[in-house]
């Protein structure tokens, strides 16, 4: 788990002690900590549209201040983020970004493209939802690095659990966590209401996980667990704290991102909740 590169997406909120826990985290595991801040930038002026082709723009002088403000307060937060890698020794770097809502996904999937994996500050949820939901979304859907959330560190548990439903994305999941695997002394496979048969589950819902994760030297029990009619993300934590697990390995969006947006759904909720460290991917 050393020599890697981490992603940490964090906002202008970020307080300095998470930054210097991810810092000295990095540097006790000789990874490179690259830390890109996001920030929304100040709304541009309604009455600028519309404008051209019959006449030029018209930008208050009130909003242009708002945008060197801003800049100016993200640069000086960058530099304070800077001048703490430096001091704890971390290899690194700080980018700085203002940007609209819908460039995020693009920004971060493309930082993600050359890390291990990308942590999220635990402030994000909070500032703003929109930054929190597009960093995530971006991570997820558009990068190959795994997404955690609920932890300043790199996972090195003795106990996982892993939420497991026979489809692409928990697969992916566990195939990215798979040296946080081996190195865990137990592996618990948990199904929720698995359909026992060949064509869903098989006819011994997880044997076949437990299996290859057994030839890669991992000790793997297997449980078989009635929702109750409980939402799913409450019983994978339920269960992951009945075991004493110290993270959760799952998969992210299995079923479509519009229904999961009307309608809830587990990832949602695994995202939002605050308790239970997650290690996720789609």
């Amino acid at each position: 788990m050393e020599n890697q590169t981490l992603l940490f997406l964090m906002s202008d909120q970020t307080i300095d002690d998470e930054v210097r826990a991810f810092a000295q985290m990095a540097a006790s595991q000789n990874a490179r900590l690259m830390c890109l801040m996001i920030s929304l930038a100040p709304s541009y002026p309604v009455s600028a549209f519309g404008a051209l082709p019959y006449a030029a723009p018209e930008v208050s002088s009130e909003w242009v201040n708002a945008l060197t403000a801003s800049r100016e307060r993200m640069k000086e937060r960058g530099d304070t983020i800077e001048a703490i890698l430096q001091a704890e020794g971390t290899s690194g770097d700080v980018q700085v970004v203002q940007c609209n809502p819908i460039d995020i996904r693009t920004l971060v999937a493309r930082r993600a493209l050359v890390c291990d994996m990308a942590f999220l500050s635990d402030g994000m949820r909070s500032v703003d939802v929109d930054i929190f939901h597009s960093a995530c979304y971006g991570i997820l859907f558009n990068s190959p690095a795994p997404l955690l959330l609920n932890t300043q560190a790199m996972p090195k548990p003795k106990r996982v659990f892993i939420a497991w439903d026979t489809e692409l994305p928990a697969s992916r999941a566990v195939h990215a966590a798979l040296p946080v695997l081996k190195a865990a002394e137990d592996v618990f496979i948990g199904i929720f209401d698995p359909e026992a048969t060949q064509a869903q589950n098989g006819e011994d819902p997880g044997a076949d996980l437990a299996k290859w994760l057994s030839h890669h030297g991992c000790n793997v029990t297997v449980n078989q667990y009635p929702s109750g009619g409980t939402e799913i993300a409450t019983n994978i934590q339920r269960r992951a704290q009945e075991i004493g697990a110290d993270i959760v390995v799952m998969g992210a969006f299995g079923r479509s991102r519009l229904r999961e947006l009307v309608l809830g759904g587990t990832t949602r909720s695994m995202l939002h909740q605050t308790d239970t460290p997650v290690l996720m991917a789609h």
